[in-house]
């Protein structure tokens, strides 16, 4: 099983002196986290790992 997807993100960095910001990190956060969320509905509609299958 292998998952790919690509994403075009442009976040434009609120911090100082190099360090994230809290808007650019809940951006990241967001990101990862709907990346996260299509993964697991995917496996659960698709039969896979969280579908409930063979057990």
């Amino acid at each position: 099983w292998t998952f790919e997807q690509n994403n075009h993100v442009v976040i434009n960095n609120d911090g100082t002196n190099g360090q994230i910001g809290p808007q650019a990190l809940k951006a990241v956060y967001d990101v990862a986290r709907k990346a996260a969320m299509d993964v697991v509905t995917g496996q659960m509609r698709d039969g896979g790992l969280f579908s409930g299958g063979g057990r």
